[in-house]
């Protein structure tokens, strides 16, 4: 065989056996952009929030724990529709913000959010508080032609939370 009918018979096999080499760089290399495997959406997000007592009060460290729910899906892979996405904890302005972009920090887009908190910290920062949870659905990506391109600044509704009894 000749080199040409070698290396083509070599990556017919090695395709047909699912090995193969895909060397794509989001939008096509040019921007220096990080390697992503084909199909991986690319979709920039951000989200903030704030976290307040019942008087309108900044609330600090709480605990804010963010999620994607997969809703009215069934997955062949994992048996709950939730799957964690980070955990934060408020400042002392009861205030919380992540950014998720191609260049850092880089999770899979979201288009229904669940964002829970807790205070883990007891009576310390103004008492002990009472769980809540928020879920923010059908997000919406500015910029790109399907819901996991483009950019979504997600403004969380303020959380007030209620004193424990």
């Amino acid at each position: 065989m000749k080199n040409g009918k070698k290396i083509g018979f070599f990556a017919m096999l090695l395709s047909l056996l699912g090995i193969g080499g895909c060397d794509i760089l989001e939008n096509g290399g040019d921007d220096g952009g990080m390697r992503l495997m084909y199909g991986t959406p690319t979709a920039d997000w951000s989200i903030k929030g704030k976290v307040t007592d019942e008087d309108n009060k900044p609330i600090g460290g709480i605990q804010v724990i963010l999620g994607s729910r997969q809703e009215n899906t069934s997955s062949v892979i994992y048996d709950v529709n939730y799957f964690p996405i980070d955990t934060l904890i408020t400042g002392s302005d009861g205030t919380y913000s992540m950014s998720n972009d191609r260049n850092g920090r880089n999770h899979y887009p979201v288009k229904t959010l669940q964002v829970d908190v807790k205070d883990i910290d007891g009576p310390d920062n103004g008492g002990e508080f009472n769980d809540s949870q928020i879920v923010i659905r059908d997000i919406r990506y500015e910029g790109g032609s399907v819901w996991y391109q483009g950019r979504a600044e997600i403004q969380v509704p303020d959380f007030v939370l209620k004193k424990k009894k």
